[in-house]
């Protein structure tokens, strides 16, 4: 008997069958490798709004009470309507002793400010919203559970009740303030 060469059409199915089979497992690798990395991305990504957020809100809670023209201290509450989801920083922009609520005042350098910023926290949302800059509250972080507490100036120490949202689980943190505030 005569052999041809090459090859029957039947082995060809079969060898397409194997590598139609070893794409597919390749294909299920590949997907798997990009959600895991774009899980990771937008987790980074989330950190990192949140780390620029807490910078800002530091920045602004360090200077206020900001007033140029008075002696001692200022005739207006630094940090006003304190809450668990919020809280009002003042600054006197324009030397004036007053606070103005409404619209913006422009200070020494030419600058338009507004002398109330606003942070709130609402439906797992930071928000600020600088009065007479801002018509609505500019979403700084989405996602988060935060509750402010005012621990006061003569306060060395406090004891947070934490509580998770998502098992309920409560835990008591000693918390104490001493030199500056970090963002780790």
């Amino acid at each position: 008997m005569r052999r041809d060469d090459g090859f029957t059409l039947a082995e060809l199915l079969v060898a397409c069958a194997i590598i139609a089979f070893v794409m597919a497992g390749l294909l299920v690798m590949l997907q798997s490798g990009q959600q895991s990395y774009l899980v990771g991305s937008n987790q980074v990504e989330a950190q990192q709004n949140v780390r620029v957020a807490l910078e800002r809100m530091i920045r602004e809670i360090r200077g206020a009470g900001y007033c140029p023209n008075c002696s001692g201290t200022p005739p207006f509450t630094a940090i006003a309507s304190q809450s668990t989801t919020g809280f009002t920083i003042q600054n006197d922009w324009d030397g004036s002793a007053t606070i103005s609520t409404s619209g913006t005042v422009t200070d020494y350098a030419g600058t338009t400010h507004g002398e109330q910023v606003i942070y709130a926290v609402s439906g797992g949302a930071l928000t600020r919203q600088e009065i007479g800059l801002d018509g609505s509250p500019v979403t700084l972080a989405s996602g988060i559970c935060v509750v402010f507490t005012n621990l006061g100036a003569a306060s060395p120490a406090a004891t947070l009740r934490v509580t998770s949202p998502t098992t309920g689980r409560t835990r008591d943190v000693v918390v104490s303030a001493s030199g500056q505030v970090r963002v780790q």
